[in-house]
């Protein structure tokens, strides 16, 4: 599936509650930004993600430039709008010209400042989820910001399930 087959039409409001920056100032950006959905019918589970819509001029002439980030926090209640994001800040460097690029939608996020609103769609569902056999073995594979959606498994697995049966083994690589 393409970023251009997702339905956009639905957006959403989210304010940011907070954006804390994960590691020192010497490394790489990463940040933990957590939104609040105020609309009644915004619904997530675990293993979704979320589109952030980020307005303005792009230089294909898009309204708007499109990217999607797994959801990292497990609904605590039925009613829960909260959502935790793990976002890095990305830097494209082009092969031939040697030029930076930044990330429209990383640096977008990674800048923008608590009480904000930003503009979202989804949730949308991933292409894998939790066995419903307790005694299933997984293995989950993460690599940087690529532990999001692990985060909100292993919460989900240990906190909601409960009695879970089977090894659960989670490999983390990072710099």
């Amino acid at each position: 599936m393409q970023l251009n087959d997702y339905d956009t039409s639905r957006q959403y409001s989210a304010i940011v509650v907070k954006n804390h920056r994960l590691t020192p100032d010497d490394k790489e950006d990463i940040r933990e930004i957590v939104l609040r959905v105020e609309d009644a019918d915004f619904h997530f589970a675990v293993g979704q993600s979320i589109g952030v819509m980020v307005s303005g001029k792009h230089d294909l002439g898009h309204k708007h430039h499109f990217r999607l980030y797994t959801i990292s926090n497990i609904p605590q209640s039925k009613d829960d709008k909260q959502i935790d994001l793990c976002v890095k800040r990305i830097t494209y460097i082009d092969e031939y010209s040697g030029e930076s690029y930044p990330g429209i939608a990383s640096n977008y996020l990674c800048d923008v400042q608590e009480g904000e609103t930003i503009q979202i769609t989804g949730p949308y569902n991933l292409p894998f989820t939790i066995p419903d056999d307790k005694k299933a073995n997984l293995i989950m594979i993460g690599m940087g910001t690529g532990i999001a959606p692990f985060r909100a498994f292993v919460r989900h697995i240990y906190e909601e399930l409960g009695g879970w049966q089977g090894e659960v083994l989670l490999f983390y690589g990072a710099r």
